[in-house]
């Protein structure tokens, strides 16, 4: 909870768990679930403050978040690393405190000598090792001690702690019982007797130890620890008096108070007992042990820092660790929540977990999206910076509207900036609360579920109290445990104890709140991504400040100071009225407590005090940091006390007099605000609060009430004073200070006595205005005396290393009215001043601008200025004028004098001007200046004049030119137009290079680029040319001849016959159809024509094939694209493409002869015929397909002449044995002629429709033969079943028929029979009612089938014989029932019988008969042959059991039943026995 250490709650792929109850499996209750609606999630903060009433008794809730919110995880995968953390969690509950043997067996050893008087033995032994007695003792106060681990019977415990990982025997729990009664039983009953106070002993300090009456020194102090260097500590003071210690605390690094220094009585280093977490209010009686020498460094606990992994190779190992324990089957949340706590409890051995846990955002990554954090290329824009802005993602939560940490500066990993946790199965985090008992919100990215266990914070006390009492041996090695976030405890043993708990399983994408000192803990179910951040709305404010005085109390440094927290917000002014109430309560209790505590420091006599440095950024928290109290460690943000002994040692108000021994009137109270500034913060709360509560009011009057200044007093010689009295002697004497010329000391010493004022509330805001006026007149004094001694100085040195005194500071003196004090130096000083405001006055005449004054004139009124005691600003001016002037004279020469042409810039004459104008001078370069600017303004109006108009180059440009060559300014005017006229002659230049021999160039492409770009130059020239018509002209003739070019250019694509008919016609307009270029291109011409005639005319004749492949061929040589040479090839394709198809039709053998070639289709031979009309060349193969064609049609009328009488034959109704006698030969006679039919239309090779028909219709002929023939024999089953396993797989539609379904239906029925009568049943035994019923059914099918009739009425009549026997059997009385009769009937009933009640009884006799058999031989013991046999031995065992039930009965006084035994008639050789007592048979 503090800085640094693991932080509170736990900051922690995908895959769920079973469907258990959210409340896990011990029995806990599960805390609230919250399902928020689009409107309620907008501001997390003002859902949180609605739902706290309600969630708060639980410490925690779940919130489910809308279904819209889908955060893209911010985190690349792939490339993700991240450290992590062992955590032995079979140690987080069951381990031993860390104890020091060592300094164990030096108490147990004292204890023995001082109270037994004997030494302790060399060595215990146990389990053939030494017994540890120190991890025994702590074993046996962890359950209870010795008698509460005898009761309870918890020794295995004990030795699972002594003898861990090793199996424990019942006689090994009695030998360390002993042990223990022997050794330590004695030792156990003296330490609980010293914790409660009972033994009493002299502790002792440090300078508590002093000789006694008779001289004689206490031998506890012979006993001094030196430091490093074996000499004794020295602390410096202000007096330069060196003090010497014996001993210096280790907290404080202080010397003195050594009447309450404790000393180990180990190691012997000394802590003051205040300086102990938790302090100490008395010195312990007996020995005492610092916690380094009890704690030992072998058996400390804690989280080890383990590997760096990458997310894929965490992955493999979490998914090996949940195989490990589970296997391959998925394990339900209940079976792993027992199987943690059974590894906590240390039932099950050594168990180590890899979690990564608190890693820094800022340095890892967020899980979240962030502004500055690249976006995944599969995440839109808008949906990142949805995200980015959300106020539940968690790096905005902390400095969101109403959330006091928004003043917090600086960036507190975990606190302000989100922590990342990567958890696997079981990995943990343990009971704890937040950092200043902080609310937490933890969000669940991705993974298996998480699950938290609470206590509520109205129940923390109680919680504190279970823990200290179920491990007392670990809160007496560390007081702070729970403050090291490294223990868990079973949350049943917290609701045994009376403790609230709570647990909640959080789902990914789940948000779980905990609240204000809410403990709460948990672990993970398997591998999970979760983020943790802090934040803090105004109801936690009295929460944070009960944290404060937590830390204080255990020494413990703060994250953060929460009183500078306080003021901050305060200031600030930004609190909604809901935080109001809460910021003026936590006000005003730290407002009362500075003001006691400041009050009681004045009262014990420091009357010494001065404000803090300011801070440099006060509206933040954590900018600058504050000094630490040395003993508490907290932050000294309002006040500190400290002493000009230890300049750099602070102490907070409430250990002021532990800082040092000297008097309060050396100690210094620094403070930040004045009580008065910190009761104005509480009335500021107020003016911004409109709704008055009796709680506002109360507090009101409190600190109306607290302004009573005369209660506050001291004691004095003479009697008691009060801070009042004291401030009202201090105004008077102070009032008389002004009266009087001013004198330094009589000032300091007035200011010095109000520091013990000045720290208080308002009833010393008159102290604050007299101490206010004094410091005002002191500085005003101080400061003439100053600048006095300034002038003086500079006046009689005259250096100018001496720094003058400003005019305008010694005004702020003078014009000071009226004057704060008396000072006599103030009249000279004025005098000095009234000097220098003439020379002013003469400074400002001079630069006026009706001044006339000469370089040299104001040269000497500066000298002048320089010679005055006092700086004026006005020199700098004079100075500045003088320079200026100079400088222009100068640059006026610089350009009259120039001979260079163009080098002057017009710009220059210009600004010359301008600065002649502002400097009002009479100087000669004047008139100068002006007669060259007017020159100018001459050349640059002839300039204008030529531009304005039309530009010709010969007739006036190069005239003008040539006058303007020598000027030395550069005008622009001037400059461009020499520029247009260098551009025309370039271009004219340019053209006639080009224009040689033009026409007998070759790469005419580039003649015309270059002529475009000529052309193109021409028409932007400013001057007019006489060549830019030629250029035109030259480039249609370059145009020309780059077309004709191509004509011959192989590489390129061909022209067509119309561009070459029109390029001939463009040259003869141009007149260059003469150029041999032309000449040839007229002979392409010509080649290309006439084969196009060629073309037209096997057209119209429909030639060979061999035609139109010679007229492809002598295209070839022609460089034209010709109109009529596509139409040629796409009748050649054609022809070929039809060939090509029609080829399977057309071969000696048809795909019929080949099993592996698909069939013909007959559609696509219709196709061929069809295309075979749009040929435009002669083909033989035409006549053949149309033959094939006509084969096919007559096939396909045949077969569905077949196939209608075939259907004439299904749709026959009436099947009587007169037509079933026909029907058969007929069947199969038609299978015979689509056999044939069959095999001719294969032949053919073609996919005809009718084919799978007449298969078709061939199955279902055969199956109706089959059925027919069932007619007129007795069928067994299966071959019943089999024609039914056949019917399933009949055409449905042919199946559907008249005869099909008659013939369906009898043989249903042919099964049904089959399946009831006796014999054939298989096992299964049919009712009579069924096979009744199956013979009922015979009226309703079309079918007769005789002989299977006669069978079921065959055996219906066994069935009711064998009845009528066993109605006879169970008529005989009992002993008259043969057993042999009975199985016989039995053996009868399952061959003959249908199922009924009396084959039932049979079988339930016999039943009967044999288990009782089968019991009797257990009886007996032995196999027995027959049935007497066994009768003979029970009466055997019966008459022995008599015989003893007498003997029995006869001993105990009773009167038992005659013994005796009458023998049955029926059993043979009875052996009689004789009785031991009464000798009877």
């Amino acid at each position: 909870m503090g800085k640094g250490r693991p932080r509170a709650v736990e900051k922690g792929v995908l895959g769920q768990s079973s469907s258990v109850s959210l409340s896990g499996s011990l029995g806990i209750p599960p805390g609230p679930v919250y399902y928020p609606s689009e409107d309620e999630f907008k501001d997390p903060l003002e859902y949180i403050y609605r739902i706290r009433p309600e969630a708060e008794p639980y410490g925690i809730c779940r919130i489910v978040p809308p279904k819209s919110w889908k955060p893209p995880f911010g985190l690349d995968l792939d490339s993700f690393t991240f450290p992590t953390k062992t955590q032995a969690i079979h140690q987080l509950q069951a381990r031993p405190a860390a104890c020091d043997s060592k300094t164990f067996d030096l108490e147990y050893n004292r204890f023995l000598d001082n109270h037994c008087g004997k030494k302790s033995k060399k060595r215990v032994v146990f389990e053939g090792e030494e017994l540890d007695l120190c991890r025994l003792f702590n074993a046996a106060k962890r359950f209870g001690g010795y008698d509460k681990v005898v009761k309870e019977k918890k020794w295995g415990e004990v030795c699972r702690f002594v003898l861990s990982g090793r199996k424990i025997s019942e006689c090994a729990k009695h030998v360390l019982c002993q042990l223990y009664r022997e050794h330590l039983y004695d030792y156990e009953d003296y330490y609980n007797r010293l914790n409660h106070g009972v033994v009493r002993s002299c502790k002792r300090g440090m300078h508590g130890e002093k000789k006694g009456e008779h001289g004689v020194e206490s031998l506890s102090s012979k006993r001094r620890r030196r430091n490093t260097d074996g000499e004794k500590v020295k602390v410096c003071k202000v007096e330069e008096k060196e003090e010497e210690f014996d001993q210096i605390c280790e907290q404080c690094k202080s010397g003195l108070h050594g009447e309450v220094m404790l000393l180990c009585d180990r190691c012997n280093k000394g802590w003051h007992i205040y300086c102990l977490a938790p302090p100490l209010k008395r010195i312990p009686p007996g020995n005492w042990y610092c916690l380094e020498c009890l704690n030992s460094d072998e058996d400390s606990f804690g989280f080890v820092p383990g590997k760096r992994f990458s997310l894929e190779a965490f992955r493999r190992v979490a998914d090996r660790a949940k195989r490990k324990w589970f296997g391959s089957v998925s394990p339900s949340r209940m079976q792993i929540e027992k199987k943690f706590w059974e590894i906590v409890e240390g039932l099950v051995g050594e168990v180590e977990v890899m979690y990564g846990s608190d890693l820094d955002t800022s340095v890892y990554g967020s899980g979240f999206p962030r502004v500055n954090d690249k976006k995944p290329e599969s995440v839109e824009d808008e949906i990142w910076d949805k995200y980015c802005a959300s106020p539940w993602n968690l790096n905005n939560l902390p400095k969101l509207q109403g959330s006091m940490l928004r003043a917090v500066h600086n960036n507190i990993a975990g606190v302000m900036v989100p922590w990342l946790y990567v958890g696997m199965l079981f990995s943990s985090f343990c009971w704890h609360f937040e950092d200043h008992c902080f609310y937490s919100m933890n969000y669940l990215h991705w993974g298996e579920p998480k699950c938290w266990y609470s206590v509520p914070g109205s129940e923390a006390i109680a919680f504190e109290k279970v823990m200290r009492n179920c491990l007392p041996d670990l809160f007496d090695a560390q007081p702070d445990l729970l403050f090291q976030l490294v223990t868990m405890l079973d949350p049943s043993v917290l609701q045994e104890n009376g403790v609230s708990v709570y647990s909640v399983i959080q789902e990914p994408g789940n948000f779980v709140i905990t609240f204000p000192r809410s403990y709460h803990g948990g672990f993970n179910f398997g591998l999970n991504c979760a983020e943790a951040v802090n934040f803090a709305p105004a109801d936690w404010l009295p929460h944070g400040g009960f944290g404060a005085e937590l830390y204080q109390l255990y020494r413990k440094a703060a994250v953060l100071s929460h009183e500078e927290l306080l003021c901050v917000v305060a200031k600030a002014n930004d609190c909604d009225s809901k935080a109001l109430p809460y910021l003026k309560k936590e006000l005003h209790r730290i407002y009362a407590k500075e003001k006691n505590c400041r009050e009681g420091l004045w009262s014990n006599g420091i009357i010494k005090s001065s404000p803090m440095s300011p801070k440099k950024c006060p509206e933040f928290v954590g900018t600058e940091e504050d000094p630490t109290c040395i003993i508490c460690q907290q932050y000294l943000f309002l006040s500190a006390v400290v002493c000009c002994c230890r300049p750099s040692a602070f102490v907070c108000l409430e250990h002021c007099k532990h800082l040092c021994e000297c008097k309060p009137n050396k100690h210094r109270l620094l403070y930040r605000h004045t009580l008065a500034e910190l009761k104005q913060l509480v009335l500021l709360i107020d003016k911004y609060n409109f709704d008055e509560t009796p709680q506002c009011r109360d507090l009101q009057r409190q600190l109306s009430c607290s302004d009573d200044s005369n209660a506050l007093t001291k004691k004095v010689k003479g009697g008691h004073v009060s801070l009042a009295k004291l401030a009202e002697e201090w105004i008077l004497r102070s009032s008389k200070i002004f009266q009087i010329p001013f004198s330094r000391d009589a000032y300091v010493n007035a200011l010095k006595e109000t520091e013990q004022f000045l720290w208080a509330g308002s009833e010393m805001d008159a102290v604050r205005a007299v101490a206010k006026n004094l410091i005002e007149a002191q500085n005003w004094a101080e400061g003439i005396k100053d600048c006095l001694c300034k002038i003086e100085s500079w006046s009689c040195n005259r250096s100018h290393n001496l720094e003058k005194v400003d005019l305008e500071h010694v005004n702020n003196f003078l014009n000071l009215n009226p004057l704060p004090c008396i000072e006599p130096g103030h009249l000279k000083l004025k005098g000095y001043a009234e000097e220098a405001m003439i020379l002013v006055q003469e400074i400002d005449s001079a630069l006026s601008t009706s001044s006339k004054s000469s370089i040299p004139e104001l040269e000497q009124l500066y000298s002048r200025a320089c010679e005055v005691p006092i700086y004026v600003k006005e020199m700098e001016k004079l100075m500045a004028r003088i320079s200026a002037l100079k400088v222009w004279v100068d640059n006026v020469k610089k350009c009259i004098l120039e001979k260079c042409p163009a080098a002057i810039e017009v710009d220059v004459l210009y600004r010359l001007k301008s600065e002649m104008l502002e400097l009002q001078v009479q100087l000669p370069e004047v008139e100068m200046l002006m007669d060259l600017l007017r020159h100018v303004e001459s050349c640059q109006a002839r300039c204008n004049e030529i531009l304005n108009g039309p530009i010709n180059l010969k007739q006036n440009v190069e005239v003008l030119l040539q006058e303007l060559e020598s000027i030395t300014v550069n005008i622009p005017e001037l400059k461009l137009l020499r520029q247009y006229h260098g551009d025309a002659v370039s271009w004219i230049s340019h053209f006639n290079d080009v224009h040689v021999n033009i026409h007998e160039r070759e790469d005419q492409e580039n003649v015309v680029d270059e002529l475009q770009c000529i052309l193109k130059q021409g028409l932007l020239l400013r001057i007019q040319v006489d060549e830019l018509p030629l250029v035109e002209v030259e480039l249609k003739k370059a145009y020309c001849r780059k077309e004709a070019l191509k004509v011959f250019n192989a590489r390129r694509t061909k022209m067509t016959l119309f561009s070459i008919q029109q390029l001939m016609e463009e040259a003869a307009m141009l007149q260059i159809e003469g150029e041999q270029l032309f000449v040839d291109v007229s002979g392409v011409l010509a080649a290309a024509m006439h084969w196009e005639e060629r073309a037209a005319h096997i057209f119209a004749t429909e030639a060979q094939m061999s035609d139109f492949e010679d007229v492809i061929r002598t295209s070839k040589d022609i460089h034209v694209i010709l109109p009529s040479l596509d139409d040629v090839k796409d009748a050649i394709s054609m022809a070929k493409s039809w060939l090509k198809n029609s080829k399977p039709f057309l071969g000696s053998s048809f795909p019929a002869a080949h099993p592996s070639c698909s069939l013909l289709k007959v559609e696509a031979l219709k196709e061929l015929v069809s295309q075979s009309k749009l040929l435009k060349i002669s083909l033989e193969e035409r006549t053949m397909i149309h033959s094939v064609l006509k084969n096919c049609l007559e096939w396909e009328h045949d077969s569905c002449s077949l196939l209608e009488e075939v259907d004439c034959l299904f749709n026959t109704n009436n099947i009587d044995n007169a037509l079933i006698n026909g029907l058969i030969p007929k069947i199969e006679h038609l299978v015979t002629m689509i056999e044939s039919i069959l095999e001719t239309g294969l032949s053919l090779g073609f996919d005809f429709d009718e084919i799978p028909k007449l298969q078709n219709a061939r199955s279902i002929l055969q199956w109706c033969s089959k059925a027919l023939s069932f007619c007129s024999v007795a069928p067994a089953l299966p071959g019943i079943e089999s024609l039914m396993e056949n019917a399933e797989h009949l055409p449905v539609t042919c199946a559907s028929s008249a005869l099909c379904s008659s013939l369906i239906d009898g043989v249903k029925w042919l099964k049904k029979a089959s399946e009831v009568i006796p014999v054939s049943c298989n096992g299964k035994i049919c009712k009579l009612s069924d096979a009744e019923e199956v013979l009922s059914e015979v009226q309703r099918i079309k079918v007769s089938f005789p002989l299977m009739v006669g069978q079921l009425l065959k055996a219906i009549e066994k069935h009711k014989l064998w009845k009528e026997q066993i109605l006879i059997f169970f008529g005989l009385k009992t002993e008259e029932r043969s057993w042999s009769k009975l199985l016989q009937l039995k053996e009868l009933g399952k061959d003959d019988a249908f199922s009924c009640c009396e084959l039932d009884m049979v079988l339930s006799e016999t039943e009967k008969v044999e288990k009782w058999k089968l019991h009797c031989m257990d009886i007996v013991g032995h196999p027995v042959g027959d049935v007497n046999s066994l009768l003979d031995a029970l009466v055997k065992i019966k008459h022995t059991l008599d015989r003893s039930l007498y003997i029995y009965k006869k001993s105990r006084g009773c009167n038992p039943r005659d013994p005796c035994i009458h023998c049955f008639s029926d059993i043979k050789d009875q052996e009689l026995l004789t009785c031991s007592i009464c000798k009877d048979w």
